[in-house]
């Protein structure tokens, strides 16, 4: 599922023609719990393209869109009886 959601992702970030890392910098920036992304960028170029981030209006409808590409992963844990 993860290569899956992946390619709808960077299918969304074509269709709004932005770069997939900066849709993704955006999308996380706007959770309500995040202070600030933090970005892992390897050269000058990954951070110029992460830092477009700015320039998306992360709207309600567009965050809600892409956090439903993807369901959530179950718990890291086996201790089920924690669930109960």
């Amino acid at each position: 599922w993860v290569y899956q959601t992946a390619e709808q992702f960077t299918n969304l970030a074509r269709e709004l023609d932005v770069e997939p890392a900066a849709l993704a910098v955006a999308w996380v920036g706007a959770h309500p719990a995040v202070t600030a992304p933090i970005i892992g960028a390897r050269n000058l170029a990954q951070l110029e393209g992460s830092l477009k981030a700015v320039d998306i209006a992360m709207t309600p409808e567009l965050r809600a869109r892409i956090s439903a590409l993807s369901v959530a992963p179950p718990p890291a844990t086996d201790r089920t009886e924690e669930r109960a």
